[in-house]
């Protein structure tokens, strides 16, 4: 596939300009990977339309850009969807890294803004990279979904719940810290999932700490427990973008599980939607 030869010559696509706007309208005829500043990659599927609507995704720890790009190819190639994977800075995303620290015994107040988000270098080098990729490419505006996974999920959930963001929606698979949005956006679309057993970061925690939080801020969350570990199934991938793009022309519509439950482990009875088996 196009990601997989383009990520073994990321030297030569890192080293590439971005093309002109002019040069992005040839491009939508056939799929094109490209390189924007600060080590974003930018994707457009040859079934973009004339307006596509754009997914922005954030990697997990210890992972890069152009794997969330390969991950998911297959969605963009099939919805006509823009793709754009920004980098952190450093190994994860700045604000999660902060929340990630020992808590200082000293100042009370350094915790509480450790696990508080308003702006900070990582925001500020996404919301530039779609700036640049709008510059490029005539992107729906009213359609510009963040999402991310892991620590990406965790830094979607922060950076994408604020009023200064215009996004449509946020989706958030597998997260791990609850981080409060200064001047949240009541009444935001947030759609989160969780593997039951995932061993790395807990489901009790997105179950009794992140999901409650979010309601609180007035998120209008859409929230799924599966059975699997540390994932994003791609059954889950399906139904979270046919809730927000709407189903692909000419296949079966993958709605929302309907049965509802509370967490399972949490401390918390939070409703949740059931999984899907």
């Amino acid at each position: 596939m196009l990601v997989a030869a383009a990520v073994l010559a990321l030297s030569q696509i890192a080293q590439a300009a971005p093309p002109s706007p002019a040069e992005a309208a040839r491009l939508v005829s056939r799929s094109h990977l490209f390189a924007l500043p600060d080590n974003a990659v930018g994707y457009i599927p040859a079934s973009a339309g004339p307006r596509p609507p754009l997914l922005v995704l954030l990697h997990g720890a210890g992972h890069r850009q152009l794997e969330m790009v390969k991950h998911f190819e297959a969605e963009a190639d099939a919805r006509g969807l823009l793709l754009l994977a920004p980098d952190s800075l450093g190994d994860t995303w700045d604000s999660v890294a902060d929340a990630e620290g020992p808590p200082d015994t000293n100042s009370p107040l350094a915790g509480t803004l450790a696990h508080r988000f308003s702006r900070s270098r990582d925001s500020r080098r996404v919301d530039a990279a779609i700036a640049k990729l709008e510059s490029i490419v005539p992107v729906d505006s009213d359609r510009i979904v963040l999402a991310g996974f892991s620590d990406g999920a965790t830094f979607a959930l922060t950076m994408g719940m604020s009023r200064d963001y215009r996004f449509a929606a946020v989706i958030a698979w597998s997260p791990g810290i609850a981080i409060r949005t200064d001047n949240p956006a009541r009444g935001r679309r947030v759609f989160i999932s969780h593997g039951y057993s995932d061993p790395l970061l807990k489901f009790a925690v997105t179950c009794s700490e992140i999901v409650p939080l979010l309601r609180e801020e007035g998120a209008a969350v859409t929230f799924v427990g599966f059975d699997g570990g540390h994932d994003a199934p791609v059954w889950l991938k399906d139904t979270f973008f046919d809730a927000i793009f709407g189903s692909i022309a000419g296949s079966k519509a993958r709605p929302l599980p309907t049965g509802r439950q509370t967490c399972i482990g949490g401390d918390a009875n939070v409703p949740a939607i059931g999984s899907v088996n």
